[in-house]
């Protein structure tokens, strides 16, 4: 039986971890990109070897992913949002933490429970990353060739007119329906 145990972070709970992972952040940001990256790697790969809970891991796979979109050069990050998300998986590359994580039953809460913060501020990164893999992948499967992030956007682009045009006819059908006013713009030239 599944237990469900809900937090409740007040505003200043909040402010304490954020001043944490800016302060791991501030000591850890001269560091090359590949130490940040390799600790956090070293973190997951310990937290399976000791098998962390299944809540410690879910959040750590999201953590893993973002290590994989760092290293992904299709993805082609900026570097604002390279920074952003090296100071997101710093507090995960260094071996002292809130809580050691040797401390058998509770030592990766902490790491979850950062993670799943950090998870929340980056959630549009990691959903347009599974978007753009889920992409590569079923090109790879239906053309036998890998798709590069240009050719995602250009698909992308591709699908997000052709729910704008679906929308515009349905809103001009509804019109017609309900409605003798006729449109401002002219919707065909």
């Amino acid at each position: 039986m599944a237990l469900n145990i809900m937090l409740e972070l007040s505003d200043e709970d909040l402010k304490y971890f954020s001043r944490v992972l800016n302060s791991v952040w501030k000591q850890h940001s001269k560091l090359p990109e590949s130490d940040i990256v390799s600790g956090a790697r070293e973190l997951i790969k310990q937290a399976r070897k000791s098998k962390a809970p299944s809540y410690v891991m879910r959040r750590l796979d999201d953590i893993k992913l973002l290590i994989e979109l760092l290293g992904d050069k299709e993805w082609a990050l900026d570097a604002e949002d390279r920074r952003r998300i090296l100071a997101a998986i710093s507090y995960f590359a260094v071996k002292k933490d809130i809580i050691p994580d040797k401390v058998p039953g509770i030592g990766y809460l902490d790491d979850a429970l950062m993670a799943e913060l950090v998870i929340r501020e980056l959630k549009h990164d990691l959903e347009g990353y599974r978007d753009f893999v889920a992409y590569r992948e079923s090109e790879l499967e239906r053309r036998g060739k890998v798709a590069d992030r240009e050719q995602w956007l250009s698909s992308r682009r591709a699908m997000l007119m052709e729910r704008v045009r679906r929308r515009r006819e349905r809103m001009w059908e509804r019109r017609r329906e309900t409605s003798a006013t006729h449109p401002i713009l002219r919707y065909k030239y």
